[in-house]
């Protein structure tokens, strides 16, 4: 990892521990479960990567071994809630999403214990079938999301020019639908480097800086769907009065 995936994945670290805190506060006035699963998520993520960029510090260097290990599994329960906040944001009372939730769970846990029974606790081989399931447990979640807010989005504008939906709600499916596919596109972008790797044991600059490109925008997603500046919420708002006020 060089500079620019190191930057983008510091970034994203400090931002998903913040925003998941903030999120968690507000989950214990609210006293809803979506807030909760999502804080959790962010929480855990930004803990995830710190683990994944401490080795790089010469001081633990020679732990690099159990730092990415403790990275790979704390990303098991990231998984699981990101699938939980889906299902129950999207799909509450349908059953294959319950068992989508396990399917996404047992997939990463066998991946990440399988490849430690057999010896491999960084899971940088792509050529393991370990590997391929701890890709897909982490992927298929965000893929998830992703599609199922971007499948709302359309519905959404429809219904904020009847003045049923908040602009800014709407706004929020696009913004966690691209969010979504961001995270998609990291998963891919960690197949090559991870080639890469396993080529000549370092990490590509090209294929780091799409990295720290994608995750720095993830987060840019994430700030302006939940925490929405001042300008950005008076501009979402004032652009669908017009669109409401043309479609009137």
């Amino acid at each position: 990892m060089d500079g620019n995936a190191y930057i983008g994945e510091l970034f994203s670290a400090i931002f998903f521990v913040i925003a998941g805190v903030r999120l968690l506060k507000l989950s214990r006035r609210t006293r809803k479960t979506p807030e909760f699963l999502l804080g959790s998520a962010f929480v855990l993520s930004g803990i995830a990567l710190l683990f994944y960029m401490v080795p790089y510090a010469d001081a633990f260097a020679s732990l690099w071994t159990p730092f990415i290990f403790a990275g790979r599994a704390t990303f098991i329960p990231v998984s699981i809630l990101w699938a939980l906040f889906t299902r129950s944001v999207f799909r509450p009372s349908d059953n294959w999403a319950t068992a989508l939730v396990w399917a996404i769970g047992a997939l990463h846990l066998i991946g990440v214990g399988g490849s430690a029974l057999a010896g491999d606790f960084e899971g940088f081989s792509i050529s393991s079938v370990w590997f391929w399931l701890e890709w897909t447990g982490y992927t298929l979640p965000v893929a998830w999301t992703g599609l199922e807010a971007l499948s709302q989005y359309g519905p959404a504008r429809r219904r904020v020019r009847l003045n049923l939906c908040a602009p800014l709600v709407c706004n929020r499916m696009l913004l966690w639908g691209l969010f979504g596919a961001l995270q998609v596109g990291l998963s891919i972008v960690v197949l090559f480097q991870y080639a890469a790797f396993g080529d000549a044991n370092v990490f590509t600059p090209g294929w780091d800086l799409l990295y720290g490109v994608f995750s720095m925008t993830s987060v840019v997603m994430i700030w302006f769907a939940f925490f929405p500046p001042t300008f950005y919420r008076g501009w979402i708002e004032a652009r669908d009065h017009t669109a409401h006020s043309e479609y009137s």
